[in-house]
Order: C-alpha cells, then structure tokens, then sequence
C-alpha cells in the first residue's frame, strides 16, 4: 500500500510540474517568436496623406526595401515621393514605421505598400533573439530536470527495478 502511494504521489507531482512548465513556458515561446520574426505586408492599402503629412504603417522594425503602387493603375511610384522609415509615432510614442509624402503627386491617392517588418516588440539585435530563443530553451530543460528530480528523489525506479 506504502509503494502505491509513493508511486502515486510522484506521479501526481510530476504531472503537476510538467503542467505549471507548459503553462509557463507556452505564452513565453510565443512572445520570443513574434519578437524575432519578420512579417511581410504585400499590397497593403492605405490612402496618402498630404504633402509632408506622416502615417503610420504596421510594425516596429523595417526590413528590406518597401515598394509603393498606385491602387488604381498599378504605377510604380519611385522614392523620390515619398520616404518609409521607422521613427517614434506621435499618436503612440512608440517606434513606429511611418510613411511621409514628399510630393502632390501621391498625396490622397489610394496606395498599395508591400514591405517587410518586425511587429511591435521586435528584437533587432541577432544576439538579443538568440538569447530570446536560448530562455525558451533552458526553461523547457528546467522543466525535465525538476520531474527528473522528483522521480529520483521518490525511489520509485529503484521500487521499479529492484535495486
């Protein structure tokens, strides 16, 4: 009877460990993936402000070289009309991508804007997302190492195999 309880109490800590890991560590991996991956927005609509105005588009961290189209006709517009890069929104305070018009060419015309991009949070250092990834890593060998522990430290495998 004392062995079955102590196999049943072990397994019962075990699972709760493992339980309380995933619960933890789940929404943890999510973060760290949105935080190092690259987006892309591929003919994204948006209406051109007025000249000098700025818009922001989505995301934090530009990547690559954005590309803008008239909506209606499909014409490449060249940068000389305007400028996509990142700065600090005034609506939000945040790091933003933001969109300017330079000229009255495009202004209050129907854009279609393709571009690459982190999304709010992004790491942009390579070894700010390794050591993202890296936490994800060790928590999930914490996880194994605590119900390792408790299995060993129960005796059960020594009841188990007779040793």
């Amino acid at each position: 009877m004392k062995k079955a309880q102590t196999e049943l109490g072990t397994v019962i800590l075990v699972f709760i460990a493992i339980l309380i890991g995933l619960i933890l560590i789940l929404p943890i991996a999510q973060i760290v993936g949105d935080a190092s991956t690259i987006y892309y927005h591929n003919n994204s609509t948006y209406t051109a402000p007025a000249l000098n105005a700025i818009i922001d588009l989505d995301g934090q961290e530009l990547s690559g070289t954005p590309v803008v189209y008239n909506a209606t006709d499909n014409v490449v517009y060249t940068a000389a009309n305007y400028t996509i890069d990142e700065g600090v929104s005034t609506s939000t305070g945040v790091k933003t991508i933001r969109f300017t018009s330079l000229t009255n060419n495009i202004s209050s015309y129907p854009l279609l804007i393709s571009y690459s991009y982190g999304k709010d949070g992004y790491i942009d250092n390579a070894g700010g997302r390794s050591m993202a990834s890296l936490i994800v890593i060790f928590a999930a060998l914490a996880v194994g190492m605590v119900s390792l522990y408790l299995v060993l430290k129960s005796g059960v495998l020594q009841q188990i195999t007779g040793k």
